[in-house]
């Protein structure tokens, strides 16, 4: 935070700034002067707060306070006087100055103004970063704890910012005054916003405008890092080795899907480490695509029929699954443990079919009660199956033939029952709804709403007689 201090009176000057610096070691104070000179420092210095003289030489304290609202609304300022004097507080209020002091302030006085600054300073940080996430369905999945620490700095857009991520323990330099703000992502990780000198490219801004756009571009960067367990800079990849690489992987994948329908367990076993050092070289976002959409195939039950349809459902459901995996190493291990246990326990579940040995599975009642019961909407097809000891994609294949529906779909439906009851029974906002759901996500949330409902969430309040965000 930056604090000016003006008066014509060097005596005065110095013992406002000796209490203040006492009072708030980590703040910028700065000695402006009087009169013109200080107009002009603080024009250039453009601080947060201003203590300003009521009488000085040239340019008296009415006469700055009324040219600082005119340049910058944003300035708080405090009139200090020897004169108690009424018609000097009622003109300084009446130009916008936040408070009147009599000389000599005290420390107390001093405390609180500061104090109420850096409060005012942060609930409009929190503000702006509200409307500015809200545009940004991506950021707003991301950001899960907010902690401002100078936010001063937010609003100073002469200054470059950069975003940073720790995933080790936090540095020294961790809650010092280049800081602006520190955050917590969905994946975990712990990252901070600070002052920097200079454009360095990737994660800087100084416009608050393009923090979105900075901090998903580093948010990328630092997930691939974390979920490769990257040591160093990662070595630049030519996108065309890229693009080729992800043609590969889709061609490998639809090779998979041939031989699990077959049920050659080894040749898929072969061709399942191969497709991974492929999608190593198509990349981060890519691979994650790919997995996904194996696994959506997989949900789907590997049928005997040429063409597989995935559900948009589907696709949702394990694209999240994917992105929920640090790193590199716990999905593939989780993608082999499921892709090949998957197919020797659908093999397993066709002769028990063909024996007319299946039935209706008593697991399967557990497993319903299970995902109704449960109060986390991200209730996953792994744990549901671990929980009835049956394999997840036995789950899935059982649970479509005796619901009508696959797993991923019966969820679906559950969440958007709570979302509902919550849009009737609640005054909670509309895109916190869909995050309380499981939906990141808002538009997606919106369109599916709408497809089961025929109204759109905002819509569907409405006709209730609720007023909508």
């Amino acid at each position: 935070m930056k604090i000016c201090v003006a008066d014509d009176e060097m005596e005065v000057r110095l013992s406002i700034i000796q209490k203040l610096t006492a009072l708030f070691r980590d703040e910028q104070i700065f000695d402006v002067g009087f009169g013109r000179q200080a107009a002009e420092q603080i024009k250039l210095v453009k601080p947060d707060l201003v203590f300003l003289d009521i009488r000085m030489p040239e340019m008296d304290g009415i006469e700055i306070l009324r040219f600082l609202k005119e340049t910058s609304s944003r300035i708080h300022v405090v009139i200090i006087s020897g004169y108690d004097e009424f018609e000097y507080a009622r003109k300084s209020l009446q130009l916008g100055a936040m408070d009147y002091l009599l000389k000599p302030a005290d420390r107390t006085q001093l405390s609180e103004i500061v104090e109420k600054v850096q409060k005012e300073l942060t609930a409009a940080l929190l503000t702006e970063l509200d409307l500015l996430v809200s545009k940004e369905p991506g950021v707003r999945a991301i950001l899960k704890e907010i902690h401002p620490v100078n936010a001063s700095l937010w609003f100073d857009e002469r200054i470059w910012k950069r975003i940073q991520f720790e995933d080790g323990p936090p540095s020294a330099d961790f809650l010092s005054r280049e800081i602006l703000l520190t955050f917590v992502t969905d994946a975990g990780s712990r990252g901070k916003v600070v002052q920097t000198n200079l454009d360095q490219g990737g994660g800087c801004f100084r416009e608050k405008k393009k923090f979105a756009e900075a901090l998903l571009l580093e948010y990328r960067r630092n997930r691939q890092t974390v979920f490769f367990q990257l040591k160093g800079e990662e070595a630049a990849l030519n996108p065309k080795e890229r693009k080729a690489a992800a043609k590969r992987a889709a061609k490998m994948r639809q090779e998979m899907i041939s031989r699990a329908r077959g049920g050659d367990f080894a040749g898929l076993e072969r061709d399942l480490e191969r497709w991974f050092d492929c999608l190593e070289q198509a990349g981060y976002e890519e691979l994650q695509k790919e997995c996904g959409y194996l696994m959506s195939l997989l949900d789907e039950g590997l049928s005997k029929q040429e063409i597989i349809y995935l559900e948009e459902d589907t696709l949702f459901y394990w694209a999240d699954w994917v992105a929920r995996h640090r790193t590199w190493d716990e999905l593939k291990g989780k993608i082999k443990k499921i892709v090949l246990g998957g197919v020797k326990a659908l093999k397993n579940l066709e002769q028990q079919q063909e024996q007319n040995a299946s039935g209706l599975q008593p697991w399967l009642l557990e497993a319903l009660r299970l995902v109704e019961n449960c109060s986390d909407p991200n209730v996953s097809l792994e744990w549901i199956a671990e929980e009835v000891n049956v394999h997840p994609v036995t789950l899935s294949r059982i649970f479509k033939q005796q619901t009508g529906m696959n797993f991923v779909k019966y969820l679906t439906q559950k969440r958007l029952r709570m979302a509902r009851t919550l849009l009737l029974e609640t005054n909670k906002k509309i895109n916190e709804i869909a995050e309380e759901v499981g939906y990141a996500d808002y538009p997606y949330f919106r369109s599916k709403f709408k497809k089961e409902f025929g109204l759109s969430p905002s819509e569907f309040r409405k006709s209730h007689g609720i007023a909508s965000d």
